[in-house]
């Protein structure tokens, strides 16, 4: 993964999840927060672990959740 890729968005690097389960979890608290601006999927990385990616509203990716 190159560093423009990690760093796009906002400056800091992409949160990794080790599992699917708490990926999820963390999932449903971005949506309670900001689901009326953005929607919200779980990637799986392929060297392992997930991310979220935050997606606007017509489904375009907008940035990597990172906290």
């Amino acid at each position: 993964m190159s560093s423009a890729f990690v760093r796009e968005g906002g400056g800091e690097p992409p949160r990794v999840w080790t599992t699917r389960e708490s990926a999820e979890q963390s999932l449903e608290t971005w949506r309670t927060i900001d689901g009326r601006q953005h929607d919200y999927e779980i990637r799986a990385r392929p060297h392992g672990g997930f991310m979220i990616a935050r997606l606007n509203k017509s489904g375009g990716f907008d940035s990597w959740v990172s906290e």
